[in-house]
């Protein structure tokens, strides 16, 4: 793992955000924040329990594999759970006046998983 590369990766991200960004965390499969920004290690340790639940049930029911899921909440909020290997996720709060939920699924999600795999896997 590069974590130099992987602390650039997440501040182009918020930078790409233009301010949408409240808070993300890289994590492991356990829920253990490996790096993040207005870090939440509650938030990472629930929502990998939730991912595991989500993966098993897609596997299950015979789905393709989980990319990401999304959660629209109250005030204008988003929280975006990506799986980025076998062994990492990523997870956001992202403020949607900001930074539209278009933007961050189209644009900024892709490019943002390509580089953490990169940065992860090195």
């Amino acid at each position: 793992m590069d974590l130099k590369r992987l602390k650039e990766v997440v501040h182009r991200f918020e930078d790409d955000l233009h301010g949408g960004l409240l808070s993300c965390d890289v994590f492991d499969r356990d829920g253990l924040s490996i790096y993040g920004i207005n870090s939440n290690p509650k938030a990472c340790a629930l929502f990998s329990r939730i991912a595991d639940r989500m993966v098993d049930a897609m596997e299950d029911s015979g789905f393709p594999e989980m990319e990401y899921f999304t959660v629209f909440a109250k005030d204008n909020r988003m929280v975006l759970v990506a799986q980025v290997n076998d062994r990492f996720r990523f997870g956001c709060l992202v403020d949607r006046e900001k930074a539209g939920a278009g933007f961050v699924l189209g644009v900024a999600l892709p490019r943002l998983m390509i580089d953490l795999e990169e940065a992860l896997s090195s």
